[in-house]
């Protein structure tokens, strides 16, 4: 097959998984995080009508709900739901109110907290939209790797897998998180080989590299402004960014455009986010203050609190590929979405329902990925280094979550994905020791940076 031909193969290939992934947004089981995310796309219209400095937070002020759920939650979620409020010519006015949960789902219908059917849909395409482009960088993360042979198991892995779906459709915070974490990092791998590698083309190397590196602080500030967790990836990409400038190039104009990517990305974040506007400190401060407050609370009262250190150990391993998906954190909520969960499970686009024998199988391959990254880093592949600081941030991170919320385990799902997928690549395709490290697939077997 001609190049043009596997091109046009690729696209079709990712075209039809992004379709999988849309069409299955109607469906997924409602959560009351998405009544949250709705009502706080007010904030939009604040912004649109110049209103955005009113919403910073000022000491010693109490703050209100609304100021609450600004300092604790991500702003890509509720600003594209209010994009999308607009673009469709409604008021926010139509936005439902906060969902009081501790009251019965019944008053919550009478105070107008819960939106229709046809709202919530509405409400649910950009988080489902970004999900579905979250495809386009893990296949290029794939192929960086290891060309077709893992950015194809990447990629089918990533569209079929139910957690992602399920969480990566609801009008929540993790659709933005996926995508944005899967750009970063795709980013700085295609940064790291346009920089390391002689054979590498494309307009990458033309770029200017101060530019390069302030479109990965935009990319980074974007991932930690879709959710607070995307500090994981920050620190993952912004630490292996570093040691690549230290390590290879010992340029200390290396280390300043590095620098230069953190600037950029804290900038960004400030800027999408005028809740730490009037008061930046006394916002952080008030902010780790609720967010431990609530961790707290929600840890006590749930069924899913980890009680030993080795449980968080254990869901490093099962949470990814052994551990069915979790419709609904509160034991109540599943009174009210049962026939929805019922429903979604017998329909065909909930995922592939592989089991606990072809998720060993899964954990397995990305044991065998795992392993082998390591040696390929060993070996001075700094592409290797890359997955390897992503893989290393997100598991660290991880063993922090205090009770088992799946949604909190998306960003390690990610990096299993791409392990499983690598170690599917290895079984399947042998590297060859000729392959030329390239940015735009040269080698006919493998991509690497030596």
């Amino acid at each position: 097959m001609s190049n043009s031909r596997k091109r046009l193969a690729d696209g079709a290939f990712l075209l039809a998984l992004m379709l999988y992934i849309l069409l299955g947004a109607p469906r997924v089981p409602e959560h009351g995080d998405e009544y949250m995310q709705m009502s706080m796309a007010r904030d939009w219209f604040g912004i649109v009508e110049g209103r955005a400095p009113q919403q910073g937070y000022v000491a010693p002020d109490a703050p209100d709900g609304d100021m609450m759920l600004r300092l604790i939650n991500g702003v890509l979620g509720k600003y594209t739901i209010g994009m999308t409020w607009q673009l469709a010519g409604l008021g926010k006015e139509t936005l439902p109110g906060v969902y009081v949960w501790e009251m019965p789902r019944a008053w919550n219908q009478e105070n107008g907290t819960i939106p229709t059917s046809e709202a919530l849909r509405l409400a649910r395409w950009p988080s489902a939209l970004m999900t579905a482009l979250g495809l386009i960088p893990i296949f290029i993360l794939g192929w960086h790797l290891r060309l077709r042979s893992m950015a194809y198991p990447a990629a089918l892995l990533y569209a079929l897998h139910p957690v992602i779906l399920l969480n990566g459709r609801r009008a929540m915070l993790e659709g933005s998180l996926i995508l944005f974490s899967l750009l970063t990092m795709a980013w700085l791998v295609a940064i790291i080989v346009a920089e390391h590698s002689a054979s590498a083309t494309g307009f990458l190397k033309r770029m200017p590299a101060w530019l390069r590196y302030a479109i990965l602080g935009l990319l980074i500030g974007l991932t930690v402004a879709a959710k607070h967790t995307g500090l994981l990836v920050a620190a993952g990409a912004l630490g292996a960014a570093m040691a690549a400038a230290v390590w290879r190039a010992r340029s200390w104009r290396a280390m300043l455009r590095v620098a230069l990517a953190g600037l950029v990305a804290l900038g960004v974040w400030f800027a999408l986010n005028p809740g730490f506007w009037r008061d930046p400190v006394g916002a952080l401060r008030l902010s780790l203050a609720i967010r431990a407050d609530l961790l707290d609370s929600q840890a006590r009262g749930s069924p899913f609190t980890y009680r030993q250190p080795s449980e968080r150990v254990a869901a490093l391993i099962a949470a990814p590929f052994l551990t069915a998906p979790q419709y609904f954190e509160s034991p109540d909520w599943g009174r009210y979405v049962g026939a929805q969960v019922t429903a979604y499970q017998a329909s065909a686009v909930n995922g592939w329902d592989w089991g606990p024998v072809i998720g060993i199988g899964l954990t397995m391959l990305a044991a065998l990925g795992l392993g082998a990254l390591v040696v390929d880093a060993l070996r001075g592949d700094l592409v290797a280094w890359v997955i390897l600081a992503w893989a290393a941030a997100v598991m660290v991170g991880s063993l922090a979550i205090p009770f088992a919320w799946q949604r909190y385990y998306l960003p390690l799902m990610l990096v299993y994905i791409l392990l499983a997928a690598s170690g599917l690549g290895r079984l399947l395709v042998r590297r060859s020791e000729r392959a030329a490290p390239a940015s735009g697939g040269a080698a006919t077997e493998a991509v690497g940076v030596r």
